[in-house]
């Protein structure tokens, strides 16, 4: 009775082994399947030089829009608090691009710039072609200007986007500002510019 038991448990021990190596085994061969991962053009980041991005502004476009009564006069803080006041005021009503549009060209004449990049923002994602390429300038190196665009630096990853947003949504101009951007690329990429190289051979 007790070597039929200690056979039992012999079997089931060298079960319990052949299991666990088989489970190892698979484990070892998925890995080594597992193709190293890519260094994706998508991951290299736009050039900048520090502060406010375009990705950084996009981030704040795309958060929920809160109820708040802070920054609704020029004097307030240059936050996009009253762009977003705005839109909750509107929230529930179809609110047109060419609303949004107007809106965010008031704003930019009170010098009030993350407010009017908001709103810039919403109108082009809803297919104006005209805040898409007020964007599209804001980042584009040939006409940044600082005291006008909520980005702190040109930005020709943005530029690219919106321009591309902007020929999609029917505006002529926007393929030659294109074609000027990537002309401008190339000369950066001769130049020796690994970032310009790298972002053509993206967009080509």
């Amino acid at each position: 009775m007790q070597d039929g038991q200690n056979t039992n448990k012999t079997a089931a021990s060298n079960r319990l082994w052949l299991v666990i190596s088989l489970v190892a085994a698979a484990t070892l061969v998925a890995v080594l399947m597992v193709p190293e991962a890519e260094n994706r053009v998508e991951d290299i980041p736009p050039p900048a030089a520090g502060g406010e991005t375009g990705d950084a502004m996009e981030e704040q476009a795309r958060a929920p829009v809160e109820d708040t009564e802070r920054a609704a006069d020029a004097g307030g803080e240059n936050d996009g608090d009253a762009a977003r006041k705005y839109l909750a005021d509107m929230r529930g009503e179809a609110v047109k691009p060419d609303a949004l549009f107007a809106r965010a060209q008031e704003f930019q004449s009170r010098g009030r710039l993350a407010d009017a990049w908001l709103l810039y923002f919403k109108a082009a994602k809803e297919g104006h072609a005209g805040a898409a390429m007020v964007l599209a300038e804001q980042a584009d190196p040939r006409f940044f200007q600082a005291q006008a665009s909520a980005l702190s630096r040109p930005d020709v990853v943005q530029a690219h986007k919106w321009y591309l947003q902007a020929q999609r949504s029917g505006n002529a101009l926007a393929g030659q500002r294109l074609a000027q951007l990537l002309a401008d690329l190339e000369k950066s990429a001769r130049a020796g510019d690994e970032q310009a190289a790298v972002l053509l051979e993206k967009w080509k």
